[in-house]
């Protein structure tokens, strides 16, 4: 019985950890049939609820280079300055251009002083 419990303790323990290293993940589509512009639904888990999308670029971050077909997008991550709030998830929706034959976008998540904070592909849907 003791055995059982200890068990179950371990994994009453494990269960928040896992369930907060899950985020919801980005979204890339097409909003056209053949191509065209694509809305992009860029997530990232932060640290803490003090934390927002400060702007938003189509293309890398110095120093960082994209293989070909893919469509680089940095989001700046920073203090909020409106203060606090009740998530910590940092959403920034936007829409980028590029080629029809594009299959990917790569987002860099960085901070104010240009330190990367995440890296994330993300596959274009069609429908």
């Amino acid at each position: 019985m003791r055995l059982i419990a200890l068990a179950l303790f371990a994994l009453a323990l494990t269960l928040p950890g896992a369930a907060s290293a899950q985020g919801p993940g980005s979204f890339a589509r097409y909003t056209g049939f053949y191509g065209g512009a694509i809305r992009l639904d860029a997530n990232y888990v932060a640290s803490d609820t003090c934390q927002v999308a400060i702007s938003a670029y189509r293309g890398a971050p110095a120093g960082q280079g994209v293989g070909p077909n893919i469509i680089p997008v940095t989001i700046i991550i920073g203090p909020n300055p409106r203060g606090c709030g009740n998530t910590r998830v940092v959403r920034r929706i936007m829409t980028v251009g590029g080629p029809s034959n594009t299959e990917l976008v790569q987002i860099f998540f960085v901070n104010p002083s240009g330190r990367i904070l995440k890296i994330e592909k993300v596959s274009i849907a069609t429908f």
